[in-house]
């Protein structure tokens, strides 16, 4: 799970991960739920990621739950409910995924309680697990609020990605806090990192 406020770059690290998988010729799915996917192929492009040609090529297929939930709003329905949970995701994707986004999962989290919320987290990394897919599940710091440290308990990894002073440049930086990695050595220290050329860089 990567977590964060907006502007931290969870869509960048996100896009970062999907191009190096697909870089690399394994099928990857996104599952958009806020932005379009001629937002996130334009966000991509300023990287230099070519994701329409993975797109081309089969390797990439992006699932744009933002339009279906802008013709829910005009309708007044909603598949993606509370109700109906995260099933409906699992649903979404190819067999053959090896690598999923979900970005971000906080929005149809908003009107779950604590319970269900554990209960629908916990079925969909169980899922996600059985069919061996690597997962990379953006939450809003929203989100992340309202349910507290239950969400990291059904996760096998958990970075945070921040924003912060710098006490000794008195000036702002972006970094990132593991907070857990399953199997994983980790830093206890903050990472920091900046979005340049090449997208995510880790600043040494």
């Amino acid at each position: 799970m990567v977590c964060g406020q907006a502007g931290t770059g969870k869509t960048i690290l996100a896009l970062h991960f999907v191009n190096g998988r697909c870089f690399k010729g394994e099928h990857t799915g996104y599952i958009a739920v806020e932005e379009t996917r001629e937002d996130l192929f334009d966000q991509a492009a300023q990287f230099g990621w070519d994701l329409k040609s993975f797109e081309d090529r089969d390797l990439l297929r992006v699932y744009p739950i933002l339009e279906e939930r802008m013709v829910e709003a005009k309708y007044q329905y909603d598949s993606y409910s509370a109700e109906r949970g995260f099933g409906g995701l699992i649903d979404l994707v190819d067999p053959d995924t090896e690598h999923l986004v979900i970005d971000n999962l906080g929005i149809l989290a908003l009107d779950m309680n604590l319970p269900h919320f554990r209960q629908q987290l916990d079925y969909l990394v169980y899922s996600l697990g059985k069919r061996k897919c690597t997962s990379l599940l953006i939450c809003d710091e929203t989100t992340m609020t309202k349910f507290g440290e239950v969400a990291l308990y059904s996760v096998d990894g958990a970075v945070k990605l921040m924003k912060r002073n710098n006490p000794y440049t008195d000036s702002r930086e972006r970094v990132l806090e593991v907070v857990k990695m399953r199997r994983t050595p980790t830093p206890v220290d903050y990472v920091t990192f900046e979005i340049g050329k090449d997208g995510i860089e880790i600043v040494p």
